[in-house]
């Protein structure tokens, strides 16, 4: 991929509106409850915090869902339509887990195909979703959200034979060209292109995947910081 050659223009969509089952949790105990279609969610209070274990069986491969995404991404939904992204899927033969905490103590659960896992707005393409518990005694509301605030339906698809974090990483700078933050958030999106460009020298030298995960992480992490900042200037 040549990183100057990205010709992807982001625009704001008018999103659409998602209903999520909220959860009440109990004060004690582990509550389980099904991530619709085919997965299950564990939650337990703790302290301050809501421990979230996520289990979803015959995952589909991402792509599958839409051509540019890349990730299955997690949301923590609260009852006055609070969004957290509180991490993404671990994905192995097929299976999907992830184990993270929320702040929310009332919440419900929403998965979305996105094309890197530090988007801080969901994509319309839900993948899962909580679905309300058949027990009386679980007080549960629905909250409605709206997906889809970012088009990406021109965003080119990333394929080569990398690490999928390496993909995430290149999909994370177009989004961010495609946001103008060449011109608006000039040295953020900068040290995201230089970022991207020493992962890329570190795959054209074979360097060990678990050297270059975290450089693709930071790249990641630079792109989104310089897309915000684009969309700040923006407004």
């Amino acid at each position: 991929m040549l990183i100057g050659t990205l010709a992807f223009a982001l625009f704001l969509a008018a999103g659409t509106p998602a209903e999520v089952v909220i959860m009440n949790l109990p004060a004690k105990g582990t509550t389980s409850f099904t991530l619709a279609p085919n997965g299950k969610v564990d939650f337990q209070r703790a302290a301050t915090l809501s421990l979230i274990h996520v289990e979803i069986e015959k995952l589909e491969v991402v792509q599958k869902l839409s051509p540019a995404m890349n990730a299955y991404v997690v949301w923590a939904i609260s009852p006055e339509g609070g969004i957290e992204n509180v991490g993404e899927l671990a994905v192995s033969a097929g299976k999907g887990r992830l184990d993270t905490v929320t702040r929310f103590d009332q919440f419900g659960i929403l998965v979305t195909a996105e094309p890197h896992y530090m988007v801080d707005r969901p994509n319309s393409v839900i993948a899962y979703r909580t679905q309300a518990p058949p027990a009386a005694n679980v007080r549960r509301v629905v909250a409605s959200i709206e997906v889809g605030r970012y088009d990406y339906s021109n965003l080119q698809p990333v394929s080569a034979a990398v690490p999928g974090l390496v993909i995430q990483a290149r999909s994370a700078l177009q989004i961010a060209a495609g946001a103008q933050a060449d011109r608006l958030a000039e040295a953020e999106y900068r040290l995201a292109r230089i970022a991207l460009g020493t992962v890329e020298e570190m795959l054209m030298r074979s360097a060990p995947i678990e050297i270059v995960q975290p450089v693709a992480n930071e790249s990641i992490r630079r792109s989104q910081k310089a897309f915000l900042a684009a969309r700040e200037a923006s407004r």
